[in-house]
């Protein structure tokens, strides 16, 4: 019954002063939508990252041709690649690794490709079938290539979705037609899926040309080496392990270890990529939070005035109900659960708040918002939090008012 007096003498109190009341309530609403909004940015930052890593492909391992580095007065390009990878170490790489599912050797340059009239630059990619599944990059018109048709050396083309939509004018279907790469003819024979900008944001993945990588090398690129090879791991947690063993693999045949000299080849991990994008996200995500945070804490200091200002006027209220034998721990319940709803009630009207902000934020600009369950309960809970912190004070100061002074000051 104590607790249910409580509630209605708060109730009275802060429906009393209407105006003070809504003030303190948007306050709070304010600071909890600011949390809600932030923290959806920024769990939308960390699923777009995980996305787009995930477009890269799946458990993925990238080998690099090493670099050669001139010194100064030397003469030739600075940086050139080397060119002991062959296509021999990537079947080799694949027969020897237990933990590897699939290989795609790849070397690619950009080069002129030609329809009719029209004309552009483009990354002309030579590699093999299984590149589609490393990759995660399927056609969304025909089809890829096959290694018969690789090994067999036929001029077949896959082309991403800026090449098709450059070259092609709409409504024609480019299945079937012939593009010139250079002054090789190639058929056109599948259409990549648009995927947009590479992770790392330096170039498009829809300008691209895929071609087997034998008729690559031998009729486009005139060499005999690659750039990278690309290698699918079985298993996530094999990463680690498997970038060893082809890291062995490529020094034994490359004769490094007998001759000890440096690995002329570099491996590159999909998973230190993601936790080199997740690291920056966090960061973002730590600022993002902290600004909604201080919207709180703003809200907290409202009704920390409000309720300090309530303290004040209704001291003859209280020295009656202390002088009429209530506990002074009475008191500082009461003035707590005041609080207490001030914050809850502007922590709900913030989840509304927040919600439709996060689907404007969303719908306005490029930002992808995530409104989770975790953060919806965190968003109360803080509220919650705040108000029984911001109202402790107050409520202190209610229950330490002499019951004889409040009453003499009436």
């Amino acid at each position: 019954m104590k607790w249910i007096r409580n509630v209605s003498l708060s109730r009275k109190a802060l429906l009393r002063h209407k105006t003070r009341t809504g003030l303190a309530l948007v306050g709070m609403a304010v600071g909890v939508a600011a949390v809600l909004v932030m923290v959806a940015i920024g769990e939308g930052a960390e699923r777009a990252v995980l996305e787009r890593i995930e477009a890269m492909g799946r458990n993925m391992l990238v080998v690099n041709a090493g670099r050669i580095e001139r010194g100064r007065g030397r003469i030739g390009a600075r940086g050139a690649t080397v060119q002991t990878l062959k296509l021999r170490d990537a079947d080799a790489i694949l027969e020897q690794s237990s933990l590897l599912a699939r290989v795609a050797p790849s070397y690619d340059r950009p080069m002129q490709v030609a329809y009719g009239d029209s004309v552009m630059g483009a990354t002309i990619r030579g590699t093999t079938a299984d590149y589609r599944h490393i990759r995660n990059f399927p056609t969304r018109i025909g089809r890829y290539f096959t290694d018969e048709e690789s090994r067999a050396g036929l001029r077949l083309a896959v082309i991403g979705s800026d090449v098709r939509d450059k070259l092609f004018a709409p409504g024609i279907n480019p299945d079937g037609k012939n593009v010139l790469i250079g002054r090789v003819p190639f058929e056109v024979i599948g259409v990549l899926v648009s995927k947009g900008v590479s992770v790392d944001g330096s170039a498009s993945e829809d300008n691209q040309v895929i071609i087997p990588i034998h008729t690559a090398l031998r009729r486009v690129f005139n060499v005999d080496y690659l750039k990278m090879i690309y290698l699918e791991v079985i298993d996530t947690e094999m990463l680690d392990a498997a970038e060893e063993e082809v890291a062995a693999i490529l020094r034994d045949r490359h004769r490094l270890a007998r001759l000890d000299k440096p690995d002329d080849f570099a491996i590159q991990s999909q998973e230190v990529v993601k936790k080199a994008e997740l690291a920056a996200v966090a960061s973002f995500r730590y600022l993002t939070t902290g600004l909604g945070a201080v919207a709180l804490v703003v809200g907290g200091v409202g009704i920390l005035s409000i309720m300090l200002l309530s303290v004040r006027e209704r001291r003859a209220e209280i020295g009656l109900r202390v002088a009429v034998g209530a506990r002074r721990g009475d008191v500082w319940v009461q003035f707590l659960m005041e609080a207490l709803a001030l914050g809850g009630a502007g922590g709900l009207a913030g989840l509304v708040l927040g919600a439709t902000a996060s689907w404007i934020v969303a719908a306005s600009t490029e930002w992808q918002t995530v409104v989770t369950l975790p953060a919806l309960i965190l968003s109360v809970a803080s509220a919650l939090v705040i108000g029984v912190a911001f109202g402790a004070y107050p409520a202190y100061r209610a229950a330490a008012w002499d019951p004889i002074e409040a009453l003499r000051t009436e």
